[in-house]
């Protein structure tokens, strides 16, 4: 049997798992929660205590947030679906391949992970580039971006594919810039003119930050933050006030 079709059924098993574990309703997670959101582990950076926030008053909608739901629709345009199958086959293809929102689940020592890429770069098998699309008026990525960016990276290498070549890249879009159709195409050009190889690049209302996925780094990131989730300690809030008076849930928050 070939590789892909390895790989394709341990993912199928880890899904049949994850739908036992929702049915079952017994985690041993936080908020009974059978699986960890990649952008969940991202925000504990931000402050772990509006992550909670959120589980425990629900999410309220913020100009920002709308901001980036609209972007990422525009992301998808003209994008096609297709079966998972036929994704893994074309992945392993000699043709480069962008996987467009992927669902990336695996297993990471006992705790099951999940998450959504923009996209993943894929030739030959290998996962080549991670996208992630922020956009903000900052140019600069935060530690929250890189966090996101590397827990996709180590999904991907739970799932079994070689991340050694891996690169991932955060896109800082300018908000007034969501709606430019051609947007994805400038990145892929300038990072193509580049080479796979780490830079800062700067096209038209956005900033390109491509960084070497680190696997060992990643997991240290990754272990801190499972922590939270396993109850082997409280929820550690932000030291920044700004963020604190910036913050949707202000007034429930008790950090």
């Amino acid at each position: 049997m070939s590789r892909w079709k390895h790989q394709l059924e341990d993912y199928n098993s880890l899904v049949k798992e994850l739908l036992e574990k929702r049915e079952k309703g017994e985690s041993g997670l936080r908020f009974n929660r059978p699986f960890i959101l990649a952008s969940d582990i991202a925000e504990q950076y931000f402050c772990e205590k509006k992550v909670e926030m959120q589980y425990l008053h629900g999410e309220i909608e913020t100009e920002e947030k709308t901001i980036g739901t609209e972007a990422h629709e525009k992301l998808l345009e003209n994008s096609v679906k297709i079966k998972r199958r036929e994704l893994w086959q074309k992945m392993y293809g000699t043709r480069p391949v962008f996987a467009l929102e992927m669902l990336l689940l695996a297993k990471h020592k006992d705790v099951i992970l999940a998450g959504r890429p923009d996209s993943v770069l894929f030739q030959n098998g290998f996962p080549l580039i991670v996208f992630e699309y922020k956009f903000s008026r900052s140019q600069i990525p935060f530690m929250t971006h890189h966090v996101q960016a590397r827990t996709y990276g180590i999904l991907l290498h739970e799932m079994g594919f070689d991340t050694k070549r891996l690169l991932y890249a955060i896109v800082m879009v300018d908000p007034k810039a969501k709606d430019d159709k051609q947007l994805k195409r400038k990145v892929v050009s300038a990072i193509i003119k580049n080479g796979l190889k780490e830079a800062t690049l700067s096209i038209e209302n956005a900033k390109i930050q491509l960084s070497k996925f680190n696997k060992i780094d990643s997991e240290k990131d990754l272990d801190w933050a499972i922590e939270y989730w396993k109850n082997k300690r409280d929820a550690t809030p932000t030291k920044n006030m700004n963020k604190c008076r910036s913050c949707e849930y202000f007034a429930e928050c008790k950090g």
